[in-house]
């Protein structure tokens, strides 16, 4: 199945008719669908607002305008578009206009007469290399498709801001969900210790059982500082793609929603059209072919156009008025007969990264494809691993309650307690973890398919 991007598509029909682009690059065959379970309707744009969090939309508004990085891309956006000027520029006819003027005193030592005289000129010069073997448009060409891979590349960044954003805001919620629920265990702890100290005082439980409290209790507190310091580190790195001084003081209030719906996938060859950096490396592969034909065309004769034109005059008034006008034109036709293979060596060099090109675009292609079949898989396994860990919470949470229960009653000794409360909080603990990846897993997915934030 053909695949050519829209803009990639226009430029090679309106470029020349001769590429050196390899057959196997221009048509290769797609599957008709993914591998991975997916819904096959065309992939909706707005991802942001379907993860359903209204204050990360304003941030990533806030990353677009004060990220750095972001505004480093967008200059060499202006920059290329520029480039497409300047080389707009050669194909037409250039001008250029010189003015000079001098005034001379001379003072006679014989006579002691003196003598004042003004003289001023003016030249213009015309240069036109006319392009008959279009080489200059293939230039033109060339600088429009950087161009066009400059804001490809604009936009893939763009995207992956977006996600990156996204993906540290649910880190910092899903590090505060942590952090809530080692605390909660703390005061569970806490309560347990009361409860062991107490009957030990009235000699109904030994002494080891309070010292495996009291080290339960200060493990957790070792943990809390630790999901703290983990938390300041994930605001910090949201507040960096902000923008904003990393101070680690970000506000959330809110924890990590849970993302079960599937999302349309569309078909594999619509990923194409859709991924800015496909477009971009498609872009930077017309670029090289271009520069093959600008090496090639460097090889055929050079026709040049000049003329010139000068007038001398003693009063500026008078300048320009015929009197003294001097003019000229020249054809000129260059032919490079000599140079040691100069200029055929950098034709094969301009083959040789044409040959690098492609093969960068068939390896981002397949990288392309092989992130939404991985993502796709993930999910569905991801899904799979939350429900089962889900049902295993609730067990694990009334079986904690059970073993202490019956401690109490004498019927198990603490350890058992022990192990009951470290199987539910790394149950627990991995409820979040699972909810967060798929969170995260659904944020790949969307900038995988190339679907706009």
């Amino acid at each position: 199945m053909p695949y050519l991007s829209a803009l990639g598509s226009a430029l090679v029909l309106a470029g020349c008719a001769v590429s050196a682009i390899s057959p196997e690059v221009r048509e290769r065959d797609l599957p008709d669908s993914w591998r991975g379970e997916a819904e096959y309707d065309a992939v909706r744009d707005g991802w942001l607002a379907q993860l359903g969090d209204a204050e990360l939309s304003g941030l990533v508004a806030e990353a677009m305008e004060q990220n750095y990085r972001l505004a480093q891309l967008a200059g060499d956006v202006e920059a290329a578009r520029q480039a497409v000027i300047v080389s707009g520029a050669a194909r037409l006819p250039e001008l250029s206009v010189a003015l000079d003027g001098s005034r001379r005193r001379v003072i006679s030592n014989q006579f002691g007469i003196t003598r004042t005289s003004s003289n001023f000129e003016i030249g213009m010069d015309l240069f036109w290399e006319i392009d008959v073997w279009g080489k200059l448009k293939d230039v033109e060409k060339q600088a429009s498709l950087n161009w066009l891979a400059a804001q490809a590349l604009y936009e893939d960044s763009r995207l992956r801001l977006a996600a990156r954003v996204a993906g540290a805001w649910f880190n910092v919620i899903g590090a505060g969900d942590k952090l809530a629920l080692l605390r909660e265990r703390l005061e569970n702890l806490e309560e347990d210790l009361d409860i062991i100290e107490h009957a030990y005082n009235q000699g109904l439980t030994g002494a080891l059982d309070v010292y495996l409290s009291r080290t339960g209790v200060d493990q957790e507190r070792a943990r809390i500082a630790g999901q703290e310091q983990l938390l300041a580190e994930n605001r910090i790195t949201l507040q960096l793609l902000l923008g904003d001084y990393p101070d680690g003081r970000l506000d959330v209030d809110r924890t990590l929603p849970l993302l079960d719906s599937p999302i349309p996938a569309g078909l594999p060859s619509e990923l194409i059209s859709r991924r800015p950096d496909l477009q971009q490396a498609w872009m930077n592969l017309l670029a090289s072919d271009a520069a093959v034909a600008i090496a090639h065309k460097q090889r055929f004769p050079r026709i040049t156009l000049v003329a010139a034109g000068n007038d001398v005059s003693q009063d500026l008034g008078n300048l320009l008025d015929g009197s003294a006008l001097a003019w000229s034109v020249l054809g000129n036709l260059t032919q490079p007969l000599f140079n040691r293979g100069r200029l055929k060596a950098q034709e094969e060099q301009a083959r040789a990264r044409l040959v690098q090109a492609e093969n960068l675009y068939l390896d981002r292609l397949y990288q392309a494809f092989s992130e939404v079949e991985n993502t796709l898989s993930r999910n569905r396994s991801l899904q799979t691993r939350y429900q089962v860990t889900l049902a295993s919470e609730k067990n694990a949470v009334a079986g904690l309650d059970l073993a202490f229960e019956q401690y109490q009653r004498g019927l198990v000794p603490y350890t058992t307690v022990l192990e009951a409360q470290r199987r539910a909080f790394d149950i627990q603990s991995g409820v979040i973890d699972l909810r967060n990846q798929l969170i995260q897993n659904r944020i790949s997915l969307y900038l995988a398919l190339g679907g706009g934030y």
